[in-house]
């Protein structure tokens, strides 16, 4: 279990095996995309590259890691599920990579890091990175997880809400002041979760949305009936360690240059497939916030962590969703880690720090010079982590 954590969400709103979006959270932004994973064998028709016809395997020094977790499951995105399947059902739905997001977590390469894939066809517009639509951006799309090696996971799901979810359909539900019909569905295939989610669906007059997503669900269900799964679990992972979320070690908010304390923030509720990888994998996700009357009950820091997940930063890295040219010095990095931000409205730092990914955002509420609370920040953190 993830023990410092329980921020369990997965991406949709509405149906049975649904997990509430949760207040404070953030993630994902335009485009989400369809990702093979861990290995870049193939996004959706594409690799989990910024360019989808490039080579499925990364050429990069960068960070000088080649190891990687194994795809278990023993399908790639394109394998799982044909985009002419898919592009029958909603033409404007493309293969995308799920991983090229400026904002994607180390929370979010769980489900790869323990053998699985997470793919998405999607119409390229503006999300959560959740399949949920950013407000007003027309977002509608298809994700697709799967996990292998998961029957003690799954019989949770089931024991959580009352009975095994199967398929949930739903016409014209709201979304984001969205109209949307749409579909959830969970199964268990030979100890292989498959979870699915799909928004926006075109249901034609007469029709339903179960009858326009089955195709869908007939093609992927079958794709892992019919594979080969192996079982050759990632050796770097290990414990949570107890400088990530850390409750009751809040931030020195006068070190970041903030007036009054701060509070770390675990949010949480439901059962996903999002959430079984975290917790076998042991990611951390959380936030933090001002605290005090009168404080801003908004996020001002995001923390996520993934042990044993450093090989995801190098995939970043390598694939240009992080700019190796970011690179910083940070007081106290031990030696062979690495440290590395990008700001803009926001300030992102990526760490490695051994074999671990960490990131910190730190947001534009309440905080006057959002690059110094960042600086001030990751001193904290791996300060913390080094003690």
């Amino acid at each position: 279990m993830m023990g410092t954590t329980t921020r369990l969400w997965q991406g949709f709103i509405g149906g049975a095996a649904a997990v509430m979006l949760l207040a404070g959270c953030t993630a994902g932004g335009a485009g989400d995309g369809a990702s093979a994973g861990p290995t870049p064998t193939g996004g959706g028709d594409s690799s989990p590259s910024a360019d989808p016809s490039s080579s499925s395997t990364p050429s990069s020094d960068a960070g000088g890691a080649s190891a990687e977790p194994v795809t278990e499951v023993g399908l790639d995105c394109a394998g799982l599920l044909d985009s002419a399947t898919v592009s029958a059902v909603q033409g404007e739905w493309v293969s995308q990579d799920y991983y090229a997001r400026a904002d994607a977590e180390p929370s979010d390469y769980a489900v790869a890091q323990e053998g699985g894939i997470v793919c998405t066809w999607n119409n390229g517009r503006a999300s959560d990175g959740k399949n949920n639509p950013i407000p007003r951006s027309g977002y509608t799309g298809l994700l697709v997880q799967v996990l292998p090696h998961a029957d003690e996971q799954y019989a949770q799901l089931v024991a959580t809400y009352d009975g095994d979810p199967g398929l949930d359909c739903f016409g014209n539900m709201s979304v984001e002041n969205q109209s949307l019909a749409g579909c959830t569905f969970d199964t268990l295939i030979d100890g292989t979760w498959v979870s699915l989610l799909a928004t926006g669906l075109d249901v034609p007059e007469g029709s339903t949305s179960e009858k326009v997503i089955d195709p869908i669900v007939r093609e992927i269900t079958d794709a892992v009936t019919a594979a080969d799964v192996s079982d050759e679990p990632w050796p770097l992972g290990g414990a949570l360690p107890n400088w990530t979320c850390d409750v009751d070690q809040p931030y020195d908010a006068a070190a970041l240059g903030l007036d009054g304390e701060t509070r770390i923030e675990l949010a949480g509720g439901g059962y996903s497939v999002y959430a079984a990888a975290w917790q076998r994998a042991q990611a951390s996700n959380c936030f933090t916030a001002l605290d005090g009357a009168g404080a801003p009950q908004t996020s001002i820091i995001e923390e996520s962590a993934l042990v044993g997940g450093a090989w995801a930063l190098d995939q970043r890295l390598a694939f240009g969703h992080v700019d190796p040219a970011s690179e910083v010095e940070v007081t106290g990095l031990a030696e062979g880690d690495r440290a590395y931000r990008t700001c803009a409205e926001t300030c992102i730092t990526d760490l490695v720090l051994g074999d671990d990914w960490v990131r910190l955002s730190v947001n534009p509420v309440a905080i006057p010079d959002v690059e110094a609370t960042s600086v001030a920040l990751t001193e904290q953190y791996v300060a913390r982590a080094a003690a």
